[in-house]
């Protein structure tokens, strides 16, 4: 019997001691984007620590040579996905902000006129794992 009493208790010790590891959550989870307005819209993200300055914008566009990809038709929605890992353990070390642009503004307008005069939409800014999970995964626009 008192092997069993030695045994049980040697059990909760080492539990107790090690804890239980930290479980990552699925991968392939979403944050979806949904645009209720009448106007065409274009999503990027910065999705690590580049400067102090939260109000920073990529020096160069964002979508390269293919905004397609980047575009949110009006009525529509979009799903990114993402890593769950990876995002919580990007915003335990910093942020992320998704930005939403007017389409037609993207086309007409220089990048470094947007860029510098913040011509945008709304900007989104998570810097926490509550913070996305207290908007649900969802930008909704406007």
């Amino acid at each position: 019997m008192r092997n069993y009493l030695i045994f049980f208790i040697s059990i909760i010790l080492l539990i107790s001691l090690t804890g239980c590891p930290d479980e990552f959550p699925p991968d392939g989870a979403e944050l979806t984007i949904i645009n209720n307005s009448d106007e065409d819209i274009i999503w990027f993200n910065v999705d690590h620590i580049i400067t102090s300055d939260t109000n920073y914008m990529v020096e160069t566009l964002p979508w390269g040579n293919n905004i397609d990809n980047y575009i949110i038709t009006k009525g529509n929605s979009f799903s990114d996905t993402f890593l769950l890992g990876n995002i919580k353990y990007l915003l335990e070390e910093g942020w992320m902000q998704y930005y939403l642009l007017n389409y037609d503004t993207v086309l007409t307008v220089p990048w470094e006129r947007i860029r510098d005069e913040n011509i945008i939409l709304k900007k989104v800014y998570f810097e926490t794992w509550e913070d996305l999970e207290a908007c649900n995964f969802t930008i909704t626009y406007p």
